[in-house]
């Protein structure tokens, strides 16, 4: 008997089209079922009605909606609370979002183990350290007396699975429940999913937009778009042999190591990460020197970013990546002037500008743009997106008259209409707002473009989409970027040279092709070895992850070191490390050919991994 049994399910809203039409499918136990499509494709909107969560004004309609035996359709209140946590249970995007911030972790769980498995005392305390130990959140006692605000973003995600698997439920609905979550530990939760339906026999639908996290991780594939299933069947089926065009849509605008970038066409303008000059020719635009950022907190410095030496050369795209905490975002302020370094000189064109003041602080950041991660937060809601767009100028003295008409022209160029700019940026789409933003930092004619996780919040074909707008308009305006990730795939996508960081610290650097071909450092390699594979032929069951060494180090976790730390940040994830790895920092040594590695043992040139991704 299948735990869902949806049957052409329609949901709608007062006299608009209605937004799930037709859907069915079925979930059976100890199954996973990836639901995948694009945002406003009703993925949430068919999770949200299995729980009897929509709003009174929903509309359902179905010929058959029954969830662990329940009918939806007819259930009572005291029928659905009853469902909800003991027989089905949700997993949000937003952990923190979904936990109490004024509880502790272990208070919250135990909150649920009491309402749905009727244990008091120590029989509770027990069962929600268990619960916490089940979902790999190291030192329960301890975390359990923590807050929400004190895990990082990973422990607070297994810390939500722990909360939802408190009820002993049939069915977990996980919605969107890796996307914010750097790649070593979206490729722990992955882990995690498959083993509580191993263990426990609980079915599990994964909801997302990521082609790689169905593939890693489901048995059966439900496509959605615009409201309905448009193809479903075997991972295997439906991913490496897709029979509609817009399954085949979204494979090949996923970025995957799987295969190569795509190449130019003779005549074409080059691909970004594929220029046609020679990298050796470029001149340094930019120079990083010995730079280092402290924040004083609590009483404690915090070394965000470690003497860290870098150049940008004209004309290229520099990506860089990390995990959260390795310092990627704090580099940015510093390139683009919003900080200033503790320690070290950054120069443009030669010229200092570690502590331009005034009018010379200004037209640096003319020169140097930033586009962020999250448009909507980077524009303001109060002004119409041509005010915006123009606003830079003012600085450069436009006047009004030129100033219109270069917004005009910007909005041509990134791809909307020139008539939108008395529009208000809630009026967009995720994808279109990312343009507005990009024409923004265009408006000032700059050199530079800081790209901070630019593609992150987008759905795989906006992101394509994106990533062609910003190769276009980089050899229109022969701009160079400096793109921060922690999308390894999308990197080695777009970029010329890749620097990795860890910790605060560049830990390898060199030719994009060589560090994804080779990488010689043990972090790049365990970031390489996390990427899922849009092939489910190509699984990763943890093999590859790095052993840990000493126990301190989670997956996930870059933060700088503290007192008591290794010499070296990574020795406590890395498997080759030694006595050498506590004692002496490794510093950026020649690996290879315009490759360079912090590593005392760095992986031999061309071997295949066998731990740690290598």
């Amino acid at each position: 008997m299948p735990l869902l049994d949806i049957r052409n399910l329609t949901v709608g809203y007062g006299e608009a089209a209605p937004s799930v039409q037709g859907v069915t499918l079925r979930v059976e136990p100890g199954e996973i079922v990836g639901l995948i499509g694009e945002s406003g494709s009703g993925k949430s909107t068919v999770a949200m009605a299995a729980l009897g969560l929509l709003p009174r004004s929903a509309r359902i309609e179905a010929e058959r909606f029954d969830v662990c035996g329940v009918d939806i359709r007819s259930a009572s209140t005291r029928e659905l609370n009853t469902l909800r946590g003991s027989s089905v249970a949700m997993v949000f995007q937003d952990a923190m979002g979904a936990l109490d911030p004024c509880m502790r972790v272990g208070a919250q769980i135990a909150e649920v183990v009491k309402r749905h498995q009727r244990l008091r005392g120590a029989a509770c305390r027990n069962e929600v350290l268990e619960l916490m130990a089940r979902v790999g959140l190291p030192n329960p006692e301890t975390r359990a007396r923590q807050y929400p605000h004190q895990l990082s973003g990973g422990l607070r995600q297994r810390a939500a699975i722990a909360l939802a698997l408190a009820g002993k439920p049939r069915i977990l609905l996980a919605d969107e429940p890796t996307t914010a979550l750097d790649v070593t530990v979206q490729a722990g939760i992955l882990r995690l999913f498959r083993r509580i339906r191993d263990e426990l026999n609980v079915a599990i639908v994964l909801i997302s937009h990521d082609m790689g996290v169905i593939a890693q991780t489901a048995d059966r594939v439900a496509v959605m778009l615009d409201g309905s299933v448009v193809e479903q069947g075997s991972v295997e089926q439906v991913l490496l042999s897709p029979e509609t065009p817009y399954t085949r849509k979204l494979l090949e605008s996923a970025p995957s190591l799987d295969t190569e970038p795509a190449r130019t066409e003779a005549g074409d303008a080059p691909v970004t990460g594929q220029h046609g000059s020679d990298p050796e020719r470029r001149t340094d635009l930019m120079t990083v020197t010995g730079v280092t950022r402290r924040f004083r907190v609590k009483g404690r410095h915090i070394t965000a970013v470690s003497d860290v030496s870098l150049s940008v050369k004209r004309g290229e795209v520099l990506g860089i990546v990390g995990e959260s905490g390795s310092g990627k975002s704090t580099l940015a302020k510093l390139l683009v002037h919003l900080d200033k370094p503790s320690a070290g000189t950054l120069a443009m064109d030669g010229l200092d500008y570690t502590r331009l003041r005034g009018a010379r602080a200004r037209r640096f950041r003319d020169a140097v743009q930033m586009v962020f991660q999250h448009p909507a937060g980077s524009l303001n809601p109060r002004l119409k997106v041509g005010t915006s767009i123009r606003e830079p100028m003012r600085a450069s003295k436009v006047s009004r008259g030129d100033g219109e008409d270069r917004v005009r022209g910007l909005l041509r160029e990134v791809g909307l209409p020139e008539g939108c700019g008395d529009r208000l940026p809630h009026e967009f789409s995720g994808g279109q707002k990312q343009r507005i933003a990009i024409a923004r930092a265009l408006s000032s004619s700059p050199d530079v473009v800081i790209l901070d996780e630019p593609t992150s919040a987008l759905d795989v074909s906006v992101q394509a989409q994106v990533l062609d707008l910003l190769d276009r308009l980089r050899s229109q305006h022969d701009l160079t970027y400096v793109f921060i990730s922690h999308n390894l795939a999308v990197v080695r996508q777009v970029s010329d040279r890749v620097a990795v960081m860890y910790a605060g610290r560049v830990v390898e650097v060199g030719d994009c092709a060589t560090i994804f071909a080779n990488p010689q450092h043990w972090y790049t390699r365990t970031l390489i070895a996390a990427v899922p594979s849009t092939d489910p032929r190509h699984r990763n069951d943890g093999e590859g992850e790095a052993p840990r060494v000493g126990g301190s180090g989670a997956a996930g976790n870059a933060t700088p070191p503290t007192d008591n730390a290794p010499a070296c940040a990574f020795a406590t994830r890395c498997p080759r490390a030694e006595a050498r790895c506590w004692a002496e920092a490794p510093t950026l040594t020649e690996v290879g050919p315009g490759q360079q590695a912090a590593c005392h043992f760095p992986a031999a040139r061309g071997a295949v991994a066998e731990q740690g991704g290598s």
